[in-house]
């Protein structure tokens, strides 16, 4: 949940409902990226690394309360993107808005449980295109690193300059065990929210590929050691649609990197067979596992289909209500 977009104002109901489905909430999202009606302080000029330092007390206090929320929903995770920046060289000194976020982060760690983790997301550019005080992973990384064992960086795969290789990204944080977890989504020129797989399927299996090597190197759960989240816009396109296509896609490329043989892979590496590393992981990419991924769907009790049964239920839904029916049926 992304608070105070989504204050649950009853979250034991909540809590139970999402349960029924075999939901849980895994992180609570803060926002201090925009001003909220009422609020005393301004964020125009950012909140944890802001000058003043009551609207940093202001920016802490939100996550703090963010957190409470987060336990009534038996959350373990706080999540924290910043807008912090700047737009012109000399509007603030980097080493005093990059001390005062630290120092805020402080704060908000202090006030975690136990058993709760804080992810800290980046990004190089938006709103303020001159600086971003937590402007790429190094940054996101050095401040999980001052904070403690339970902080770690949050990758959006859109967050990131074009030509970045976000696979080595994701392999040196998974190697010094600092990284968090991941926004899925995919990206023509920037932060566009597509999709996930839409535009570049291939770098999706070259990010999985160092995901499924790195944390069967630590010995993680691939389902549960890290957060998974889709951050796609739906803007043009039936929202549970887009769901149903960028979740297809995470499991293509997912199933696809598993298939990567290891020890081949290895061998060429250290011999410097260039050409057959290649073949190693485009045999494993050009496979086509959709069958597979739609006969697991079958056993679970899924469809083969997920988004012509979709459209299909909502033609039948449509036409029961153009017939004046007023509810439809449990097995529909």
């Amino acid at each position: 949940m992304h608070i105070p977009w989504d204050i649950p104002e009853h979250a034991p109901a909540i809590k139970k409902l999402a349960a029924g489905y075999g939901l849980h909430f895994d992180a609570v999202n803060s926002n201090t990226f925009q001003d909220q009606p009422g609020q005393q302080h301004s964020y125009k000029f950012g909140s944890l690394h802001h000058v003043d330092k009551e609207v940093r007390k202001q920016a802490i206090a939100h996550n703090i309360e963010v957190i409470k929320y987060g336990v009534e929903l038996g959350s373990k995770a706080l999540s924290v993107w910043l807008s912090d920046g700047s737009n012109f060289p000399g509007q603030l000194n980097f080493r005093t808005a990059f001390q005062n976020t630290l120092e805020s982060l402080q704060e908000i760690y202090q006030a975690l449980p136990a058993d709760w983790k804080l992810w800290i997301e980046y990004k190089p550019y938006e709103p303020n295109f001159y600086s971003t005080t937590i402007g790429d992973w190094g940054q996101s990384y050095l401040l999980a690193s001052e904070l403690g064992d339970r902080a770690g960086t949050l990758v959006d795969l859109g967050h990131h300059l074009q030509g970045t290789n976000i696979e080595q990204i994701v392999s040196i944080l998974l190697m010094k065990g600092r990284l968090a977890g991941f926004h899925f989504n995919d990206s023509k020129y920037g932060d566009d929210d597509l999709t996930v797989g839409s535009i570049n399927p291939y770098q999706l299996f070259l990010i999985f590929g160092e995901l499924v090597e790195g944390m069967d190197a630590r010995g993680m759960n691939h389902a549960r050691d890290l957060g998974w989240m889709i951050d796609a816009s739906h803007n043009v396109k039936d929202p549970i649609e887009d769901l149903m296509q960028s979740v297809e896609a995470i499991k293509i490329a997912y199933a696809q990197a598993l298939l990567i043989d290891r020890k081949a892979l290895v061998n060429a590496q250290q011999h410097h067979d260039v050409a057959l590393a290649q073949e190693i992981l485009q045999q494993a990419y050009r496979t086509d596992v959709r069958p597979l991924l739609a006969e697991s769907r079958f056993r679970s009790g899924g469809a083969i289909q997920p988004l012509t049964a979709f459209r299909s239920l909502q033609v039948r839904k449509n036409l029961i209500r153009e017939r004046g029916l007023t509810s439809v049926a449990t097995g529909l």
